[in-house]
């Protein structure tokens, strides 16, 4: 999944067996470069998930936690109130209400009200008791999952540090070859770093330069959220470019960090994040270059998360569009 695209009416030169070999040679090594950030990839977007599952699942117990502690506090209140008023009449219910009784009936009435008291007591202690396991499963959860938490963090971090080595080898063995090959052997490779525009709602690729990504679209994030788009991992400072003409403008946040929005022409718009500059806003067309790759907002891994929207709706998966232009 280079980003490193020909030209639509290219003409290619033919080449000798020494070319030939060579053009073979350097394909098999790309291959093998792509292969291994690929499988480097799969584990960054798994650790993702699971670290973003691990800290919804651990906030889920605390706040459980804090609800039965809540609870456990009114419930006490509840008792301790019982015991007060017991004491206030005498110490029993029962006889109290019995020795003032006007009749064999009231004395009724009042016996079956202190019985209720009585198991409503009862009931309020169960309910304590219940409410105190309750609490101390769900701290074990929460002891549980923050680890996990903690373990995916300190995993995620050094992911980051494989992740970036290997889209700069990556990046770097793209630049030999360009250096080994002459222009016509470097158009028989596809490491040109002219871009292509094509027919179709994303016309380019939109990363102008060495990158590769998986279909990680709809994946757990945490606070519930899902993988909205395709993270394209490239090297730092890389150019991004509009996939369409359109209007760009600023739309960065705390997630997405520096970020682009550019509504297309057609009512479409697309979404471009963690970017470490910006580039041309306002009229943009095709190919236009938007800001450079980065890792602002929520990210340490150098990379352009990118979402389609069409007809200004939801974000659709753009990962197969994405595979006939990169």
């Amino acid at each position: 999944m280079l980003a490193l695209v020909l030209g639509a009416a290219l003409v290619f030169v033919p080449a000798h067996a020494s070319t030939g070999s060579e053009l073979d040679s350097a394909k098999a090594r790309l291959d093998g470069a792509q292969a291994a950030l690929e499988g480097v990839i799969l584990e960054w977007q798994q650790t993702e998930t699971d670290l973003a599952q691990a800290r919804d699942a651990a906030a889920a117990a605390r706040a459980e936690i804090d609800r039965l502690t809540h609870e456990i506090a009114s419930t006490r209140r509840g008792l301790n109130d019982r015991v007060v008023a017991a004491y206030m009449s005498g110490g029993s219910f029962s006889m109290g209400v019995l020795l003032t009784a006007d009749s064999m009936q009231d004395a009724a009435d009042r016996l079956q009200y202190t019985q209720s008291v009585v198991q409503g007591d009862a009931d309020l202690a169960t309910q304590l008791a219940v409410d105190v396991e309750d609490r101390r499963r769900q701290e074990a959860v929460f002891s549980q999952q923050a680890a996990i938490a903690a373990s995916k963090a300190d995993e995620l971090e050094g992911q980051r540090v494989e992740l970036n080595a290997e889209i700069e080898r990556l990046d770097a063995l793209v630049a030999d070859l360009r250096a080994e090959l002459n222009a016509s052997q470097e158009a028989q490779l596809g490491v040109g770093l002219a871009v292509v525009i094509r027919p179709g709602a994303i016309q380019t690729c939109p990363v102008a330069g060495a990158n590769s990504f998986v279909d990680s679209f709809g994946w757990p994030r945490s606070d519930g959220r899902t993988h909205q788009g395709t993270d394209l991992i490239a090297p730092y400072g890389t150019p991004v470019v509009s996939v369409a003409s359109g209007t760009a403008r600023d739309a960065s946040n705390s997630l997405g960090g520096n970020a682009v929005v550019v509504n297309h022409d057609n009512g479409d718009w697309t979404y471009y994040a963690h970017l470490s500059s910006f580039g041309t806003m306002g009229r943009v067309s095709a190919g236009t270059v938007i800001g450079k790759v980065g890792a602002t907002g929520n990210t340490g891994v150098n990379h352009l998360h990118f979402e389609y929207h069409p007809n200004g709706g939801a974000a659709v998966n753009p990962y197969s569009m994405l595979l006939a232009v990169c």
